[in-house]
């Protein structure tokens, strides 16, 4: 709490600073003599930027990368402007996708080499896939060759995959060892291994053996084999694994870290946690901006028209469910004409409808992201979301009907009422069952428009059965 209060402090600071420092700028250049009192002006301009630099260093990447997404552009490119290099390979991790592009854009491909040289491994090579094919390059050439090597590799694994995810900065000791040989090496090296407590072990060919706990080199003794010690039942990912099901193991089994093989068995990396968690949080920004719509990544401050056309294929999509559901109510302009209620009581079972088929969707989605749900018990799932929703739609029903019994005193627009809440209600929960999964079956994303599909065709047979049994059972 503390730290989080201090970064506040510190964008508060740099707020004012740079709207001290505008405000001279103007000044500055409003006046026509350019003399002493310009000069000073520069100056102290030039401070400004000294003090904003001084707390730029005191931010952590993740909290500049914040800054940078609430500033307007030309406050933004300043103070991209003023960064270290030391910290813009890591801020630039840290930005959305439209954000990145945009100052990657401004930076020069020295600029780029000497970010890239403060990023680790997997760092560069999520780097890479943002950059231009001959940029890339040369940062690629500028590496040492065994970091390169193992960007390359990197780059050849698909996003979704366990390759893609891993590290390679990690510590291995070989299973003939001894506990005092490892300890040996360790005092060499100068430092603990980052594995969580873990030594990650191999065999004289390179191939994964088990872990070695580091407090077993305090607590053993040190002629112990390391092979003796070593746990050998451990969770295994393999490169070509998904991404996805490794995030869903570490929660489940609360992992910190584990190892990474290849088709070979062979010891080519570590997946960690952290990792982990930024794939995890990726996908939770991703699936938070396509349930609006969105269906790509938009920056509070992008240009207009970049904005405008990112909204465009939901929007067109929203005007023609709504041209359909405005032609089903134009079809029943007779009997609307004849009872007013009837248009007062209209969205009613719509809104409805829609809550009910996006509660629905909500579970599909999850059911599916989680592995659980499949053929053998779609069946089962359809049944149970069809009794809810026919179990709700009864007391709901029931309620709203009795609400416009006492509002309009007529018992026939009171079971209008009810049956058409009942029956919307149903078909909205069949709805929801069946888009994400429709979606799915396409080889689409769940998320991406389910909510927006459901809303609409819930709306458009709201409307449908509440103006048919109006006009069926209520005398015009």
């Amino acid at each position: 709490m503390q730290q989080i209060k201090q970064t506040e402090h510190i964008f508060h600071l740099i707020y004012d600073l740079l709207n001290r420092q505008e405000l001279v700028e103007t000044l500055t250049m409003r006046q026509e003599n350019k003399g002493k009192q310009a000069l000073v002006e520069l100056l102290t301009v030039k401070q400004y930027q000294g003090e904003i630099q001084q707390l730029l260093n005191r931010l952590h990447p993740y909290d500049i990368a914040n800054l940078l997404e609430q500033l307007p552009p030309v406050q933004r490119s300043f103070i991209w402007q003023l960064l270290d290099s030391e910290h813009m390979g890591a801020v630039l991790l840290e930005l959305s996708d439209s954000l990145r592009q945009t100052l990657l854009a401004e930076l020069n491909p020295t600029d780029l080499i000497r970010a890239a040289s403060h990023l680790d491994t997997d760092e560069i090579a999520d780097l890479m896939q943002e950059l231009p094919d001959e940029v890339g390059h040369s940062v690629l050439s500028s590496l040492p060759e065994q970091q390169r090597e193992n960007v390359q590799s990197t780059l050849l694994f698909p996003e979704e995959s366990v390759g893609a995810w891993m590290e390679y900065d990690f510590t291995v000791v070989f299973d003939h060892q001894t506990l005092d040989q490892v300890l040996r090496e360790l005092r060499q090296k100068g430092k603990l291994p980052d594995e969580s407590g873990f030594i990650l072990v191999i065999n004289s060919a390179g191939l994964f053996q088990g872990l070695l706990l580091v407090s077993d080199l305090l607590i053993k003794s040190g002629e112990l084999r390391v092979a003796d010690s070593m746990l050998k039942q451990v969770h295994i990912f393999h490169t070509t694994d998904s991404a996805d099901e490794a995030a869903r193991d570490f929660e489940r089994y609360e992992l910190l870290v584990a190892p990474v093989i290849n088709a070979h068995q062979k010891l080519v990396g570590v997946l960690r946690v952290s990792s982990l968690m930024d794939l995890l949080e990726e996908q939770s920004q991703r699936q938070f901006l396509a349930q609006a719509g969105l269906s790509k990544e938009e920056n509070l401050f992008d240009p207009m028209m970049k904005s405008a056309k990112n909204r465009w294929p939901w929007i067109a999509l929203n005007l023609v469910i709504v041209l359909i559901a405005s032609r089903v109510i134009d079809q029943f302009q007779t009997t609307i004409s004849s009872m007013v209620a009837l248009a007062a009581l209209l969205p009613i079972t719509a809104n409805i409808g829609g809550n009910t088929g996006n509660q629905v969707v909500a579970l599909v989605i999850r059911g599916l992201a989680l592995k659980q749900l499949d053929a053998n018990n779609l069946r089962r799932l359809y049944i149970k979301e069809f009794s809810v929703a026919a179990v709700n739609g009864l007391i709901w029903g029931s309620l709203t009907g009795l609400l416009t019994l006492i509002l309009y005193h007529n018992l026939g627009l009171a079971f209008v009422m009810m049956l058409a809440m009942s029956c919307t209600m149903v078909l909205a929960a069949l709805i929801g069952v069946s888009i994400p999964l429709i979606l799915k079956k396409l080889k689409q994303d769940p998320v991406l428009g389910s909510s927006i599909i459901t809303t609409g065709m819930t709306d458009t047979l709201g409307f449908l059965i509440f103006l048919s049994l109006a006009s069926l059972l209520l005398p015009t």
